[in-house]
């Protein structure tokens, strides 16, 4: 039996292992250059069961919203998404599987909308809108996301 945990376990990791993808940090980075609209979101990790993709007034990708502020500041835009960016390139393949996010973007660009849920204690990112989709980030970026949420006086949630 152990060896049959052992086994899904390995397999299960090896799922979540993302490759590194130049293609997502262009991405990011080609956002950065010019969004029309950014809200940034403190979240409450605990997903309420069966909410998962809702988005409402109340609850971002299934989790409480506990505040959010839109970012006028374009340089406050390109520095949040640029340290995702620079997570992303740095991310080694390492992920965790707790997905207890507890920051999240909205950007608007020419129209379209893409969002990010974002964990940086098991380093994923979940997107809706997004091409590539989904990645990994490193930690890194987590004091410029905190910083910017305490600059517009919203809760960080405690770990």
């Amino acid at each position: 039996m152990r060896a049959l945990t052992a086994a899904l376990l390995v397999l299960l990791l090896a799922a979540c292992r993302h490759p590194k993808q130049p293609d997502v940090v262009a991405a990011i980075e080609k956002l950065a250059d010019a969004p029309s609209k950014m809200v940034l979101y403190s979240l409450n990790p605990s997903n309420v069961p069966g909410s998962k993709d809702t988005y409402n007034e109340r609850m971002f990708d299934g989790f409480p919203i506990l505040d959010r502020a839109e970012i006028s500041d374009r340089n406050e835009q390109r520095a949040l998404l640029r340290a995702l960016a620079r997570g992303a390139s740095e991310n080694d393949n390492q992920v965790g599987l707790c997905f207890n996010p507890r920051h999240a973007l909205h950007v608007e660009q020419s129209g379209h909308a893409i969002d990010f849920t974002i964990c940086f204690e098991c380093f994923q990112v979940a997107t809706r809108g997004f091409s590539p989709g989904a990645f990994l980030t490193s930690r890194s970026p987590e004091p410029i996301f905190d910083e910017s949420l305490k600059a517009h006086d919203m809760p960080v949630s405690p770990k």
